[in-house]
């Protein structure tokens, strides 16, 4: 076989591909990506009120709302700082990377009609959603789709991921934030013991007598960024009585607070939950329910505070 003739076996072979690569890039679409058409495109140009992430079949909403106190998941305080990363990407996604086109995939793929949706309402009180499956484990992104649109794309960024958080992930983990350079008093109680810590001059006493410096510096330590390990299911919350709490503590700084120039800078209630090992915690003054790590209890409220010998 010459040259010649090879030339034309591929000329031949390249026009059968390009009329063959139509209906090859036109399958059922259960895989593969491919920029076509106008794309994935969810635009909100009006200021946004609140998110809903409708769980698959309908097991739930994580409601995240704005209200005149800030923004809210589910009535829990919404962590500023998440819900800011979301306003900044979620009025404006695109994608053209498409990775079905026949409807008998949605429902594998997590965008059918029973599967979760985002819902974005607005002030001007739009609603407007799109359907979101779960990651592509094969190449990144997550699967969403537009009402009324068979196409599946794959959206790219960090939105896919902000809206699979469940609902706690939108709540803060941190209880309290003390500065421990104007702590000057500590009132801690735990069980039927009770114990004051006292910053003088010449360093911390318990009561009267000096008190461990390492034992004084873990707790000062936990202070200034006292975080939750999580938090309880509502049942637990709602089952828990912090009227007689199994241990408190109070911490005081220097100020004209009252009578005696404290100025209360922290007051948390703790009840033990023996069966997990860990404890709930809520601050005197408010409602939310927290839970924090036996270790950090330890810390805060040591069993026993060893005087200097």
């Amino acid at each position: 076989m010459n040259a010649k003739q090879l030339k034309i076996i591929a000329v031949v072979l390249g026009a059968a591909v390009l009329l063959y690569l139509p209906r090859l890039l036109r399958d059922d679409g259960s895989g593969g990506t491919l920029d076509v058409g106008d794309g994935f495109s969810f635009v909100v140009t009006d200021a946004i009120t609140g998110v809903d992430i409708v769980l698959a079949d309908n097991a739930g909403t994580v409601r995240l709302a704005e209200g005149a106190g800030g923004w809210t998941v589910d009535g829990y305080v919404a962590d500023e700082q998440k819900v800011v990363d979301l306003l900044g990407v979620i009025g404006d996604l695109a994608s053209a990377e498409t990775v079905a086109r026949n409807p008998s995939n949605h429902a594998a793929m997590g965008v059918g009609e029973d599967g979760r949706r985002v819902e974005v309402r607005t002030q001007a009180g739009d609603r407007v959603l799109f359907h979101l499956g779960p990651r592509d484990t094969r190449s990144g992104g997550y699967f969403v789709r537009l009402p009324g649109d068979p196409v599946v794309y794959r959206l790219d960024g960090p939105a896919g991921g902000y809206l699979s958080r469940p609902r706690d992930g939108w709540r803060p983990r941190r209880v309290a934030s003390v500065d421990t350079a104007a702590v000057r008093e500590i009132l801690m109680r735990r069980a039927d013991q009770e114990a004051v810590l006292r910053r003088t001059d010449d360093g911390w006493l318990a009561g009267d007598a000096p008190a461990d410096s390492a034992v004084v510096r873990r707790m000062l330590d936990v202070l200034p960024t006292l975080s939750a390990s999580g938090f309880p299911t509502e049942q637990e919350q709602g089952a828990a009585d912090f009227s007689l709490p199994d241990a408190s503590v109070e911490v005081f700084s220097t100020g004209s607070g009252d009578v005696t120039e404290r100025e209360l800078e922290l007051s948390l209630l703790l009840l033990e939950d023996e069966d997990r090992g860990d404890w709930l915690a809520r601050l005197a003054d408010g409602t939310e329910v927290f839970r924090l790590a036996g270790l950090t209890v330890n810390r805060l409220l040591p069993e026993a505070l060893v005087p200097v010998p």
